[in-house]
């Protein structure tokens, strides 16, 4: 018998929110007309295994408590254009959801049922290992790059 998900503790999410190229994020965090934390919002919902680096300017809200903080979450990022979510590898198949697009679908539900358009969920394609592949030498675009980290994952 396998063992219980963290996630059937709670409801399965309807949204299918749109992914985000790698090269899309980084034109957000390149173009300096827009203000990080108002026009978008990074969150890395990594919890045990955050460590590496990550997208600069990121959040880290843990997956596994997002669910049950969303009134806050949304108290607080509900006026952000993007919030753009990943965990590792941000999968999404038939069979599987991944932290990243999870939390992005339960966000957007929340807003879909307070009726709250200003503000879109989307998903970070490849998630930060992709992103650490193409990005990872640009500081820029990546904060608390260790090498070491991504060469034992």
């Amino acid at each position: 018998m396998t063992e219980p998900s963290w996630t059937d503790a709670f409801p399965t999410p309807t949204s299918k929110p749109a992914r985000l190229t790698r090269e899309d994020c980084a034109a957000l965090l390149r173009d300096g007309s827009l203000v990080n934390g108002k026009d978008f919002i990074f969150v890395d919902v990594r919890r045990t295994d955050f460590g590496g680096g990550t997208v600069r300017g990121a959040v880290n809200v843990h997956a596994q408590t997002f669910f049950d903080n969303l009134d806050a979450f949304i108290a607080e990022y509900g006026a952000v254009k993007k919030v753009i979510f990943f965990c590792n590898s941000s999968s999404w198949t038939d069979t599987k959801m991944g932290r990243g697009p999870r939390c992005a679908a339960w966000y957007q539900d929340a807003l879909d049922a307070r009726g709250i358009k200003s503000s879109q969920a989307l998903i970070l394609s490849a998630g930060i290992k992709g992103w650490m592949n193409e990005f990872k030498d640009d500081a820029s675009l990546t904060q608390d790059y260790d090498e070491q980290f991504w060469l034992q994952a």
